[in-house]
Parts: structure tokens; sequence; C-alpha cells
């Protein structure tokens, strides 16, 4: 994977955040209320970082594994809004990369094997 194969979401003065094209084309699908609520909390994290969003815009959904011999694990995030979420992590110091998207949320819990799909996407990345 190379970066220009990514969409950029949001610059802001703290980091860029990208969705792959993939997950561009489906959040383009999604609730207009819930995409645009999502993308504040992006263009927010983009000059902020997570200092101002709480775990019910932007949260911590652990380290796990990117599939790689040695075990490398990254940290794993999403960005809530309503029924949609967005996982990804950050890249570098200064760049975040949206690999996942649940737009079918029925239920408070999160798809487990969503994390950690998105932590392997995110391994094309790190490299």
């Amino acid at each position: 994977m190379r970066m220009d194969e990514l969409v950029t979401v949001a610059v802001g003065k703290s980091f860029t955040v990208y969705m792959t094209r993939a997950v561009a084309k489906r959040f383009e699908k999604v609730d207009v209320k819930a995409r645009a609520r999502c993308l504040q909390w992006m263009k927010r994290f983009a000059d902020d970082g997570h200092e101002f969003l709480d775990e019910t815009k932007l949260k911590h959904e652990g380290r796990h594994s990117t599939g790689d011999k040695s075990g490398t694990k990254v940290a794993v995030w999403a960005f809530k809004a309503w029924q949609l979420r967005i996982y990804g992590g950050l890249v570098g110091e200064k760049t975040f990369i949206c690999t996942e998207i649940d737009d079918s949320k029925k239920r408070d819990a999160a798809d487990q094997s969503l994390f950690g799909a998105a932590a392997r996407k995110l391994s094309d990345y790190l490299k």
C-alpha cells in the first residue's frame, strides 16, 4: 500500500487523518448526520489530538496484532458517531489512517473482529 492510495479527510496542526479508498467509499454512503459528526471529531483530532475527545467520540480499543511474524501490535482507535464506527491508528508521529468501518452497528458492543482487521491493514503503512 502506498500513501497516494489514501483519501485525505482532515489536516490539522497536530495530525493528518486519512482513510483507505475502501473505507472512504463506504463512508460516503452512511447517514449524513453520522458522517458529519464523525468528520467533526476527525477534524478536532487533527487539530488537537485526542485531548478534547472523550470515549463517546474517540475510543482506544486496545493493541492488536498486525499478523506479522514478529508479533507486532498496534493501538487501534475508533471514531464514533451513533451507530457508526471508523477504526484506525497512528502511523508515524502525525498520521492517522482509518482502515476499517462498521456502519451496520446494531448494539453497543463493538465488533471485535474489526479490531484485528484494522490492525492488519495498518501494518501495510508501517513499513
